[in-house]
């Protein structure tokens, strides 16, 4: 419990650090005299950082059997590359610093997530709703910190919440240090529920890679293209002030607690591919609301919605990282997790910047919106080929053939 208590204060700082900066981060490019082809140019760089190195990192958290090692390091690296964003002169300096830091979140991101699969294991039937809640606080996070990056910008400069991230992920590295990896456990193989519960060691009833893969590279594609410059729409083009940029911001975050901690339960009960299913549903009809009803009041229940599609992605495919493959290959699985979502974001980002650019941020945001719905169809066919699969596995072994 220690060991869950310090990740989840860690991952709650770190956040922090993101929503303090992820409001401004293209605002603060744009007034370093980035275009918003460079502003997507950037994201790409990241992505492209993010997955060289995600795959890299996996493997070798697998091949030392620990993690710690990799939290620490990663976690001081990303606090200096803040530190210095904070005082850059022009935006072209902001390249290799995204790589750093990308490069350092990478290692971090695998490793967290890879030891959450670690503390969990033997926990079937619950894992969803923990991992919700644990990442549920990580966006309470992001969202504390959003709701107010916006006036802080204001007030004082588009630089200050860089330089606080930089001081919360110094704090969060200190914490890092107090961590222990888990002993190797025994294999566990527990009542299995074909849908929701599968133990990590049995093969047979393992969740698919592929749609994992598939989904994250759609969903992250999908969102690095609209919010590379969803800030630029919404101050831009629609009118608001950055506090309330910053504010819708946090309204969506901080609603992510509960949904969080709702949407794990609900695939815990329901099943991963479904509840993956019904999160590329919602984001759709959240992007299709950026377009046809942007304005107060209807903007503020956008947001509340985003809330709940964000959650139900994040939470269930997160849990399904971890219970994709057994412990000795869960930093792998991580890894090819993350490289996926960074490959979508690569192109996500590209293409968010040039439409918007181009064509306009609407039809940008109705492109991404028709994707999306797409990635809905393909993940409610492959739950359906899942159950189906596993129902004829289910009487193969009650009949004594499997």
């Amino acid at each position: 419990m220690r060991n869950l208590a310090l990740l989840t204060a860690i991952t709650f700082i770190l956040f922090m650090s993101r929503g303090i900066t992820g409001p401004i981060g293209s605002l603060y490019a744009e007034s370093l005299g980035a275009s918003y082809v460079a502003i997507g140019l950037l994201g790409t760089v990241t992505s492209l950082s993010a997955i060289l190195f995600s795959t890299v990192w996996g493997r070798a958290s697998d091949r030392l059997g620990r993690r710690k090692v990799f939290l620490v390091p990663s976690l001081a690296v990303t606090a200096v590359a803040y530190g210095l964003m904070a005082g850059v002169p022009r935006y072209e300096y902001l390249f290799p610093l995204h790589a750093l830091g990308a490069i350092a979140q990478a290692a971090y991101n695998v490793a967290s997530l890879a030891l959450m699969g670690d503390l969990l294991e033997g926990r079937a039937g619950e894992r969803g709703r923990r991992m919700g809640t644990y990442r549920g606080l990580g966006s309470l996070g992001f969202g504390l910190m959003a709701f107010i990056s916006g006036s802080i910008a204001d007030r004082l400069s588009l630089r200050v919440p860089f330089g606080l991230a930089g001081s919360f992920l110094a704090v969060a590295c200190l914490l890092a240090l107090w961590i222990k990896d888990p002993a190797p456990a025994r294999n566990q193989v527990s009542g299995k529920n074909p849908v929701s519960t599968q133990t990590y060691a049995d093969p047979a009833h393992r969740l698919p890679l592929a749609p994992l893969l598939i989904a994250a590279f759609l969903w992250s594609l999908s969102i690095g293209a609209v919010y590379a410059v969803w800030a630029n729409y919404v101050v831009g083009e629609l009118g608001y002030s950055q506090t309330a940029l910053g504010r819708l911001w946090a309204l969506a975050s901080l609603s992510e607690l509960p949904f969080m901690i709702l949407a794990g339960r609900l695939s815990d009960r329901i099943g991963r591919l479904p509840m993956l299913g019904l999160g590329f549903l919602t984001w759709s009809l959240v992007f299709a609301g950026y377009v046809v009803a942007p304005g107060m009041p209807w903007i503020v229940l956008i947001q509340l919605v985003r809330g709940f599609a964000y959650s139900a992605y994040v939470a269930t495919a997160m849990t399904y990282a971890t219970e994709v493959r057994s412990r000795s290959q869960r930093g792998l699985a991580s890894g090819l997790y993350g490289s996926a979502e960074g490959a979508g974001s690569i192109l996500g980002s590209s293409m968010g910047g040039t439409l918007a650019q181009f064509t306009g941020f609407q039809a940008m945001i109705g492109t991404n919106a028709v994707l999306v719905f797409c990635g809905a169809v393909y993940l409610a066919g492959a739950a359906v080929r899942w159950a189906r699969r596993e129902n004829t596995t289910d009487r193969e072994i009650h009949d004594g053939t499997g």
